[in-house]
Parts: structure tokens; sequence; C-alpha cells
């Protein structure tokens, strides 16, 4: 009976999430346009790339996803669904990422490298569809996003930046300090404690300096993000969310413990180039491209304010910002609707620029 009890909570769970699954897969299929997910050679290597869209002749949205490290193209249906109408997405599992990283787990890293594979990229997308080109990008995405931009403004027709990388050292110091203040105001002084000893452990140095321990970084994320970032229910739903996609399959969870459950050293270590380049990351100050930066309120991992300054001294044919109160680093997580509302607003202004 015990057994019966055990292999019940196994296997009755997983025909729940096998049957979400495939409704999901059944609700989210495009069956005019396209659905693919394939490889194609960018640098040297093999890397996957997801495509969908309901017409082909619709404008091209690169997507390049945070980390570095993990990719999220199992979330694509999430808020990227509803614009598939008017746009054609290429999502990609960049070098060190999602299914590349498995299928190329000793490919180099660095962001120059990364910076050419994007560059393959447009061009396979501008060979393949023939039409304008955007790239969006989130978080450490941003910084391939907007040096590409910067180096190859011929080749696109604007940039996006979520939770856009402005400065890394500043930016823990004021997600730091705004946790700890907030800490304090709720008389939680224990977790302010705890703030101010991981930010000294850390002050001034990066993830991959060898007397830092890459954990105190992580840290220092999510520490602050008890008092920073309010989320909402769709935002805390997100794990279920993910367990129900038809594109989170084996390789994305194999990918995602090596992330998670590796030494934190050995991930760092095998990142290391690309947690340098953020580092040491300092974004253009002209672009000859459209560019508008779509950022949660409450980011203080990519601060709003550093950016929102940047966005006033930045040169460009024009540019914009779009704000959604409430949301942390992620605001496509906590509010889809309003996120793919923006994205498509930024979008149309970039035609009205051309």
């Amino acid at each position: 009976m015990t057994a019966i009890v055990l292999a019940a909570f196994i296997i009755l769970p997983l025909i729940v999430i096998g049957i979400g699954r495939g409704i999901n897969a059944a609700r989210l299929a495009i069956r005019d346009g396209v659905q693919e997910r394939l490889f194609v050679t960018l640098g040297d290597i093999e890397q996957v790339i997801h495509v969908r869209g309901r017409d082909a002749n619709n404008p091209v949205i690169i997507w390049l996803h945070g980390g570095p490290g993990w990719s999220d193209a199992y979330e694509l249906a999430h808020w990227q669904y509803p614009m598939e109408h008017d746009y054609t997405f290429i999502r990609w599992d960049q070098r060190g990422s999602g299914r590349t990283y498995l299928h190329n787990p000793d490919a180099p890293l660095s962001l120059d490298i990364l910076i050419a594979d994007v560059a393959d990229l447009v061009d396979y997308a501008i060979a393949r569809f023939g039409r304008p080109v955007y790239i969006v990008g989130d978080s450490w995405g941003t910084v391939l996003g907007i040096t590409y931009a910067s180096r190859h403004p011929e080749k696109i027709a604007g940039f996006v930046g979520v939770a856009q990388v402005i400065d890394d050292l500043e930016s823990t110091k004021i997600g730091i300090e705004t946790g700890i203040e907030r800490a304090m105001a709720a008389g939680n002084t224990g977790d302010a404690e705890q703030m101010r000893a991981v930010y000294q452990r850390i002050q001034g140095k990066s993830p991959t300096d060898e007397d830092v321990d890459f954990n105190d970084f992580s840290l220092a994320q999510s520490l602050p993000s008890k008092y920073l970032a309010p989320s909402g229910t769709r935002y805390e739903n997100q794990g279920l969310g993910i367990l129900f996609s038809p594109w989170f399959g084996f390789p994305e969870i194999k990918q995602l413990v090596s992330v998670f459950t590796i030494n934190g050293s050995l991930f760092a270590d095998r990142n290391k180039p690309l947690f340098d380049a953020i580092g040491s990351f300092v974004p253009p100050e002209r672009l000859e491209v459209p560019v508008a930066f779509i950022m949660g309120g409450e980011d203080f991992i990519t601060p709003t304010a550093l950016v929102a300054d940047y966005c006033n001294r930045v040169e460009a044919p024009s540019k914009n910002m779009f704000v959604i109160e409430g949301t942390g680093h992620s605001p496509y997580r906590a509010q889809p609707e309003v996120f793919a509302e923006m994205l498509d607003e930024a979008l149309t202004g970039f035609y009205r620029a051309l």
C-alpha cells in the first residue's frame, strides 16, 4: 500500500504535467507561418534557434536572453504569443546556454565571440526573411544587443533594451543600499546586517575575482529582492508556467541543473569572460539606430534610475523609455500583457523615426 501511495504521488503529477504540456502545445501551435527549433551555424559551431510567427512577411525580432549561462526559450509563450500575429520571433540559445551549450559544452566564450554570433544571426534573419530586423535584449542580452547596434547600425532597424545594463558596480551598490534602507524601515535589522556583510565582501570586486565567493553576488541580488521587487501572482506562478511549457524538455532541465546545482565557482569559471564583460561594460554614448528601453519601476538589479539618466544623454535618431510600475527586473514575467503593449509601442515608434 505504501508503495502504491508513493507511486501515485510521483506518477499522478507527471500525468497532470504531461496533459498540461500537451494542451499548451496544441493551444500554442502555429498552423500557418513558421514554428521551428533548428540548428544554424553561428561562428564556427552549430547553435539552436527557436523561430515563431504567423506570417513570414512580418518584421523580425531577435530576442537576446539574459544570464549569462542559461536560455529562456521555454518561456516564449508567456508574453510573446499574442505578438506573433505581427512579428516573427527568433530566440537563440547563446553559447554557454540552453541546447547550444549541451551541443557545444567546450565552445569558447567572450563578448567579441558572442557579438560575432549575433552578427551571423542577423545576417541569417535578413537572408531568410528579407524583412526589417529588430534586436531586443534582456539584462545580459542588452550588453550584446546595444554593443552590436553600435557596431553594425546599418543591419538593424532598432534596438530595445529590457532591464538595460549600465554600470554593474553602481547597480549592485544601489540595490544593496536600497534593500538595507527598506529592511530597516520594516524593522528587519537581521536582514539589513546580512546585506551589509555581503556587500562588504564584494564591494568593488568582480564575480570572477579569485578572492570572491561567486555565491555572494547571487546573495547581493536575492537578499534585497524581498524588499525591492513587488511581483504579484503572475510572477510567483512562473515556475508552474515553465513546467507546463511544451518547450521545457529534458535538455532544458539538464542545463538548468548544471547552472543551479554545480559549485558556484565552477559556473563562474565557465562564464568568466562574460561576467568580466558585464563588470567592465560601458554603454555607447551615441547610436545610429532608434533605441528604446523597457524597465520595471522596482528594478534594482539594473536600476531604472541609471537607465533613465543614460536615456537622457545618449544620442540616437530617436529614443524612448517605458516603465512598468510595480515590477522588478523581469517586467515581461510580472505583467506580460503590459510588456507586450509597450514593446509594440516602442517598435511602432521606430517605424515613425525611419
